[in-house]
């Protein structure tokens, strides 16, 4: 949401020229007068979480496709956010555009997308600190730290017990509370932050005692005196990871973009095993997502989709056409110096009737 507000301030829609509002229950009518707003003077309206009213998404169909671009403001646009929902209307997926936010696989990727976000990306936010060479090592211990919780997903119950939806909106309010203590007090108050980022932050979101408690371990290694005082603070055994030393926003760049693609176990904490389950994982996940769009035999006893697309096969079958007789065409077309299109005829013949086998061979 955070991004979408900066995008709109960019575009010049911030402020009275946007509206926003968090669907769920009795916000429908509200919802409709932004919406007939927005249309009539051309601001923007933003409705978030459509998943939670699902009573309202047809009323929300039917608007959509009540829109007439004669009757619409050009400068007016409807932006929805959702969790994946069967309720969704299929029509509006089809006419609006569709994106995606997830985050990237692999600390780099998680390290990098971090750094290239607000507030991070901001050269005022990130050169602005009082305590500017502080600032710089926690901020960093800070995205690896999100980068750390978020890849743990991937090892299952290795991980976590429960698989937490820890996203950008909880290093953002992480980010901003390190800048505003670091400003505020003179002494770094790291008990402070770690109970904010460990307890409320990301911990808000755990629900699992033991899941809490490795959270908040895992954040003691990077909410510390030591990444501050030590000019290369290691995160892993292999020394393969640890926190630069104070430079400009580029060279925490490089350093990012330098590290490599995949990550070993022992950055988590975990046997080089670990990996086993997390390939079995993502293996199973894909294969499963491959049979989910298999077709599946119908229990009011019509055809599957396998039957539907066997028969219309069938059918194209049966119109192909018999192959064609070159001989035939050799004898009432022959080859002559004078006619030469006679040749090309006969090799066109020739090659079509290589296709026709090759669609009877297939279907058979």
């Amino acid at each position: 949401m955070a991004a979408l507000l900066k995008f709109a301030d960019d575009q010049g829609f911030g402020g009275s020229r946007l509206d926003s509002l968090s669907l769920g229950q009795g916000q429908g009518p509200i919802a409709m007068k932004m919406i007939d707003k927005g249309v009539k003077e051309g601001t923007w309206v933003v409705l978030q979480n459509c998943h939670l009213a699902v009573s309202w998404m047809p009323t929300l169909e039917r608007l959509c496709q009540e829109l007439n671009p004669d009757g619409t403001h050009p400068d007016f646009r409807l932006w929805l956010t959702s969790y994946p929902s069967q309720h969704f209307p299929v029509s509006v997926l089809q006419d609006g555009v569709k994106m995606t936010n997830e985050p990237p696989k692999g600390l780099k990727a998680n390290l990098l997308r971090s750094y290239l976000s607000d507030p991070v990306s901001d050269p005022e936010f990130f050169g602005g600190c009082q305590k500017l060479p502080v600032f710089k090592k926690l901020l960093f211990g800070l995205c690896f730290f999100h980068a750390l919780v978020q890849e743990r997903r991937k090892f299952g119950a290795l991980g976590w017990n429960i698989a937490y939806e820890f996203n950008e909106t909880d290093l953002r309010i992480s980010v901003r509370q390190l800048r505003m203590f670091l400003d505020q007090y003179e002494e770094v108050p790291f008990d402070a932050l770690k109970y904010l980022s460990g307890q409320c932050n990301y911990g808000g979101r755990v629900t699992d005692d033991w899941d809490r408690r490795t959270l908040v371990c895992i954040l003691e290694k990077f909410y510390c005196r030591e990444i501050v005082e030590n000019a290369q603070y290691v995160f892993s055994e292999s020394k393969t990871y640890f926190c630069p030393s104070d430079g400009d926003y580029d060279s925490y760049l490089d350093y990012v973009k330098s590290l490599p693609i995949t990550q070993h176990p022992e950055v988590f904490g975990m046997h080089a095993n670990a990996d086993i389950t997390k390939d079995q994982q993502e293996t199973n996940q894909l294969f499963d997502s491959i049979l989910l769009t298999q077709a599946r035999a119908s229990s009011g006893g019509g055809k599957s989709s396998d039957e539907v697309v066997s028969d219309v096969a069938e059918d194209i079958l049966l119109r192909l056409p018999k192959s064609y007789d070159t001989e035939e065409a050799l004898r009432k077309y022959p080859t002559t110096y004078t006619q030469s299109m006679n040749t090309v005829l006969v090799q066109e013949m020739v090659r079509f009737n290589r296709l026709l086998n090759t669609v009877r061979d297939r279907k058979s």
